[in-house]
Protein backbone atom coordinates (compact mmCIF):
# COMPACT_ATOMS: atom_id res chain seq x y z
CA UNK A 1 0.00 0.00 0.00
CA UNK A 2 2.96 2.51 0.84
CA UNK A 3 3.76 2.19 -2.78
CA UNK A 4 0.22 3.12 -4.28
CA UNK A 5 0.09 6.00 -1.63
CA UNK A 6 2.94 7.59 -3.02
CA UNK A 7 2.66 6.51 -6.41
CA UNK A 8 -1.34 8.11 -6.76
CA UNK A 9 0.35 11.48 -5.19
CA UNK A 10 2.60 12.09 -8.22
CA UNK A 11 0.01 10.45 -10.98
CA UNK A 12 -2.33 13.09 -9.34
CA UNK A 13 0.14 16.07 -9.70
CA UNK A 14 1.77 14.99 -13.32
CA UNK A 15 -2.14 15.15 -14.49
CA UNK A 16 -2.61 18.82 -12.76
CA UNK A 17 0.77 20.10 -13.94
CA UNK A 18 1.33 18.79 -17.00
CA UNK A 19 -1.35 18.17 -19.29
CA UNK A 20 -0.82 15.29 -21.78
CA UNK A 21 2.18 13.62 -20.18
CA UNK A 22 -0.36 10.68 -19.08
CA UNK A 23 -1.35 8.69 -21.42
CA UNK A 24 -2.41 5.62 -19.41
CA UNK A 25 -2.42 5.47 -15.32
CA UNK A 26 -4.37 3.66 -12.82
CA UNK A 27 -7.15 5.73 -11.24
CA UNK A 28 -5.21 8.08 -8.29
CA UNK A 29 -8.69 8.53 -7.13
CA UNK A 30 -9.01 4.83 -5.80
CA UNK A 31 -8.10 3.67 -2.96
CA UNK A 32 -6.28 0.30 -3.72
CA UNK A 33 -3.97 -0.87 -6.30
CA UNK A 34 -1.75 -3.57 -6.63
CA UNK A 35 2.03 -3.71 -8.78
CA UNK A 36 3.00 -3.44 -11.14
CA UNK A 37 1.34 -0.71 -12.31
CA UNK A 38 0.99 0.45 -15.88
CA UNK A 39 1.57 4.18 -16.32
CA UNK A 40 1.81 5.10 -20.39
CA UNK A 41 3.78 8.91 -20.98
CA UNK A 42 4.50 10.78 -23.68
CA UNK A 43 7.23 10.33 -26.08
CA UNK A 44 8.98 13.60 -24.43
CA UNK A 45 8.83 12.27 -20.91
CA UNK A 46 11.79 10.03 -20.86
CA UNK A 47 12.81 11.90 -17.64
CA UNK A 48 9.73 11.44 -16.19
CA UNK A 49 10.09 7.80 -16.94
CA UNK A 50 13.43 7.75 -15.36
CA UNK A 51 12.16 9.39 -12.21
CA UNK A 52 9.48 7.20 -11.46
CA UNK A 53 11.74 4.00 -12.52
CA UNK A 54 14.24 5.12 -9.86
CA UNK A 55 11.65 5.70 -7.24
CA UNK A 56 9.67 2.83 -8.02
CA UNK A 57 11.71 -0.47 -9.96
CA UNK A 58 9.42 -3.20 -10.74
CA UNK A 59 6.57 -1.83 -9.57
CA UNK A 60 5.89 0.57 -12.41
CA UNK A 61 5.48 -1.34 -15.78
CA UNK A 62 6.42 2.06 -17.40
CA UNK A 63 5.61 3.28 -21.32
CA UNK A 64 7.07 5.72 -23.38
CA UNK A 65 5.57 6.42 -26.38
CA UNK A 66 5.21 3.16 -27.53
CA UNK A 67 8.25 2.04 -26.29
CA UNK A 68 8.66 -0.38 -23.29
CA UNK A 69 10.91 2.09 -20.25
CA UNK A 70 13.56 1.34 -19.79
CA UNK A 71 14.50 -1.80 -22.30
CA UNK A 72 13.16 0.72 -24.84
CA UNK A 73 11.90 -2.08 -26.94
CA UNK A 74 8.09 -2.15 -28.99
CA UNK A 75 5.43 -2.48 -26.57
CA UNK A 76 2.56 -3.41 -28.70
CA UNK A 77 2.92 -3.99 -32.37
CA UNK A 78 3.84 -1.39 -34.91
CA UNK A 79 0.13 0.49 -35.51
CA UNK A 80 0.92 1.49 -39.06
CA UNK A 81 -1.03 0.99 -41.88
CA UNK A 82 -0.54 -1.38 -44.50
CA UNK A 83 1.35 0.04 -47.63
CA UNK A 84 -1.25 1.58 -50.06
CA UNK A 85 -0.62 1.82 -53.62
CA UNK A 86 1.09 5.61 -54.80
CA UNK A 87 -1.44 8.61 -55.02
CA UNK A 88 -1.78 8.95 -59.19
CA UNK A 89 -0.79 12.44 -59.92
CA UNK A 90 -3.38 12.67 -62.91
CA UNK A 91 -6.27 12.24 -59.67
CA UNK A 92 -4.71 14.14 -57.19
CA UNK A 93 -1.59 15.88 -55.95
CA UNK A 94 -0.48 17.28 -52.33
CA UNK A 95 1.32 19.47 -50.69
CA UNK A 96 1.64 21.47 -46.82
CA UNK A 97 0.38 24.16 -45.87
CA UNK A 98 3.15 25.69 -45.28
CA UNK A 99 6.37 24.14 -43.83
CA UNK A 100 6.22 21.66 -41.34
CA UNK A 101 7.93 21.74 -37.83
CA UNK A 102 7.36 19.42 -34.94
CA UNK A 103 9.39 19.25 -31.21
CA UNK A 104 10.54 16.06 -30.54
CA UNK A 105 8.18 13.62 -28.60
CA UNK A 106 5.75 16.02 -28.86
CA UNK A 107 2.62 16.51 -31.37
CA UNK A 108 1.58 19.16 -34.02
CA UNK A 109 -1.44 20.10 -36.05
CA UNK A 110 -1.35 21.46 -39.63
CA UNK A 111 -2.66 21.18 -43.03
CA UNK A 112 -2.38 18.90 -46.10
CA UNK A 113 -3.39 20.28 -49.59
CA UNK A 114 -5.10 18.32 -51.67
CA UNK A 115 -5.04 19.41 -54.89
CA UNK A 116 -8.20 17.64 -57.47
CA UNK A 117 -6.89 17.40 -60.91
CA UNK A 118 -9.61 15.45 -62.26
CA UNK A 119 -13.33 16.65 -63.57
CA UNK A 120 -15.33 15.21 -60.90
CA UNK A 121 -15.78 15.52 -57.09
CA UNK A 122 -12.60 14.09 -55.26
CA UNK A 123 -14.22 12.48 -51.37
CA UNK A 124 -11.98 11.86 -49.15
CA UNK A 125 -13.19 9.51 -45.74
CA UNK A 126 -11.18 11.04 -42.69
CA UNK A 127 -12.20 11.19 -38.62
CA UNK A 128 -12.00 14.43 -38.92
CA UNK A 129 -7.84 14.55 -39.89
CA UNK A 130 -5.42 12.27 -41.52
CA UNK A 131 -2.85 10.85 -39.48
CA UNK A 132 0.77 11.53 -40.85
CA UNK A 133 4.18 8.91 -40.41
CA UNK A 134 7.54 10.14 -40.09
CA UNK A 135 9.84 7.93 -42.37
CA UNK A 136 13.14 8.51 -43.40
CA UNK A 137 13.54 10.46 -47.17
CA UNK A 138 16.14 8.28 -48.49
CA UNK A 139 13.91 4.49 -48.02
CA UNK A 140 10.70 5.25 -46.92
CA UNK A 141 11.22 3.33 -43.54
CA UNK A 142 8.55 4.45 -40.53
CA UNK A 143 10.04 5.48 -38.04
CA UNK A 144 7.55 7.66 -35.85
CA UNK A 145 3.90 8.04 -35.73
CA UNK A 146 1.42 9.85 -33.73
CA UNK A 147 0.60 7.48 -30.18
CA UNK A 148 -2.36 8.22 -28.70
CA UNK A 149 -6.13 7.54 -28.86
CA UNK A 150 -8.52 9.38 -31.46
CA UNK A 151 -11.78 9.72 -31.68
CA UNK A 152 -13.11 8.01 -34.70
CA UNK A 153 -16.16 10.20 -36.32
CA UNK A 154 -16.55 9.80 -40.17
CA UNK A 155 -15.96 12.90 -41.98
CA UNK A 156 -15.78 13.12 -45.66
CA UNK A 157 -13.91 16.16 -47.21
CA UNK A 158 -15.14 16.26 -50.88
CA UNK A 159 -12.88 18.32 -53.13
CA UNK A 160 -14.18 20.45 -56.11
CA UNK A 161 -13.21 19.63 -59.39
CA UNK A 162 -9.49 21.24 -60.44
CA UNK A 163 -9.48 22.75 -57.27
CA UNK A 164 -7.65 22.16 -53.25
CA UNK A 165 -8.89 21.84 -50.28
CA UNK A 166 -7.04 21.90 -46.95
CA UNK A 167 -7.50 18.66 -44.81
CA UNK A 168 -5.84 18.54 -41.13
CA UNK A 169 -3.11 16.54 -41.05
CA UNK A 170 -2.04 15.08 -37.10
CA UNK A 171 1.78 14.84 -36.70
CA UNK A 172 3.04 12.60 -34.04
CA UNK A 173 6.82 11.38 -33.51
CA UNK A 174 6.94 8.48 -31.17
CA UNK A 175 9.51 6.79 -32.20
CA UNK A 176 8.88 3.12 -33.20
CA UNK A 177 12.09 1.35 -32.68
CA UNK A 178 15.16 0.67 -30.22
CA UNK A 179 17.34 2.52 -32.63
CA UNK A 180 15.17 5.32 -33.22
CA UNK A 181 14.28 5.83 -29.85
CA UNK A 182 11.32 6.96 -27.70
CA UNK A 183 11.03 10.74 -29.96
CA UNK A 184 12.27 10.53 -33.68
CA UNK A 185 15.21 12.88 -33.09
CA UNK A 186 15.57 16.38 -34.75
CA UNK A 187 16.54 16.49 -37.84
CA UNK A 188 15.25 16.78 -41.36
CA UNK A 189 12.47 13.49 -42.13
CA UNK A 190 10.18 12.96 -44.34
CA UNK A 191 6.38 12.74 -43.86
CA UNK A 192 3.21 10.58 -45.76
CA UNK A 193 0.19 9.83 -45.09
CA UNK A 194 -2.50 7.41 -46.76
CA UNK A 195 -5.95 9.00 -47.85
CA UNK A 196 -9.13 6.96 -48.45
CA UNK A 197 -10.50 8.41 -51.18
CA UNK A 198 -14.26 7.91 -51.11
CA UNK A 199 -16.94 8.33 -48.72
CA UNK A 200 -16.79 5.05 -47.06
CA UNK A 201 -13.49 4.36 -45.66
CA UNK A 202 -13.99 0.19 -45.26
CA UNK A 203 -14.98 0.38 -49.10
CA UNK A 204 -12.21 3.08 -50.60
CA UNK A 205 -9.51 2.52 -52.12
CA UNK A 206 -6.21 3.75 -50.28
CA UNK A 207 -3.53 6.27 -52.05
CA UNK A 208 -0.51 6.83 -50.46
CA UNK A 209 1.09 10.55 -50.90
CA UNK A 210 4.44 11.41 -51.59
CA UNK A 211 6.78 11.70 -49.14
CA UNK A 212 6.88 15.44 -48.08
CA UNK A 213 9.55 16.79 -46.02
CA UNK A 214 8.69 17.67 -41.85
CA UNK A 215 11.53 19.24 -39.46
CA UNK A 216 11.58 17.53 -36.00
CA UNK A 217 12.82 20.34 -33.73
CA UNK A 218 14.71 20.14 -30.34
Amino acid sequence: MAVWDDLKLIIARLGAEQPGVLQQYPDPTSEHGQPPFAIGLAPWAVAIAEDLHRRFGDAVDLTVGLLAYPAGEPRYPIPTRSPADPLDPGQATVDLDGPAVVRSGHTARHGLLVHNVTGEVLEIATNGQVTAEIVEPETGRVVGIYAGAQRMPLIVFGVPPGQAKRIPLLIGTAGLTHDIGYAVPPGTWGLQATLDLGPDPVQSSSRRTPVLLVTVAP
